[in-house]
C-alpha cells in the first residue's frame, strides 16, 4: 500500500540584527483543513516560541514543524496560522493561510527561478519558501527577517 503523502510546515526565527527580538516570537497554528496531524507535530491552537539560530558550538534547538496527514487529496489541505510577539504591543500579528495547494505550484518552479512569498515587510519581515520532498509537500516560514527580499539572480 503506497503511503499517502504529507504536508509539512515548520517555522522558525532568523532573528536578524535590527529586526524584532525573534527570540520572543511566537506562531500558533489555529486551523487544520481536510486531514489529521501526524504524532511528532507541535501541538495545535497552542503558542510554540520560535527557535532562533544558535551561537556557534551550540546544538540547535527543534524546530516546530507540524506533519499534516489528508484525509483525501492533498490538494485540498492547508494550514492557518499566527506570527506574534506577546511582549511587544508594536509587533504586528501576521495571519497566514497556507494552502497545499499553493505550495504544490510554488514548489514546481525551479530554484533559481523561485520567489519567497513575503508575508510582512520591514523591521517584522516573515517569508516563506515551498518544496516538494520525497514525502510530500514542506513549508517554511521564517520569522524576525529585517526587510525580507525576493531572491535576485
Amino acid at each position: 500500500m503506497a503511503t499517502k503523502p504529507v504536508f509539512q510546515l515548520s517555522v522558525l526565527s532568523q532573528n536578524d540584527s535590527g529586526a524584532a527580538d525573534g527570540s520572543k516570537i511566537f506562531c500558533k497554528i489555529t486551523k487544520i483543513t481536510n486531514g489529521s496531524l501526524r504524532s511528532g507535530s507541535f501541538p495545535l491552537k497552542e503558542a510554540v516560541a520560535l527557535p532562533i539560530p544558535p551561537q556557534e558550538g551550540v546544538k540547535a534547538p527543534a524546530t516546530p514543524t507540524w506533519f499534516l496527514e489528508p484525509n483525501t487529496n492533498i490538494s485540498d489541505t492547508l494550514f492557518e496560522l499566527e506570527i506574534y510577539c506577546p511582549t511587544d504591543t508594536k509587533y504586528p500579528t501576521t495571519n497566514i493561510t497556507v494552502t497545499a495547494s499553493d505550495v504544490q505550484k510554488w514548489g514546481t518552479v525551479s530554484y533559481n527561478e523561485r520567489d519567497n512569498q513575503i508575508y510582512q515587510k520591514g523591521d517584522y519581515g516573515v517569508f516563506g519558501f515551498a518544496q516538494e520532498g520525497k514525502k510530500g509537500l514542506i513549508y517554511t516560514i521564517t520569522a524576525g527577517v529585517l526587510n525580507p527580499k525576493l531572491q535576485a539572480y
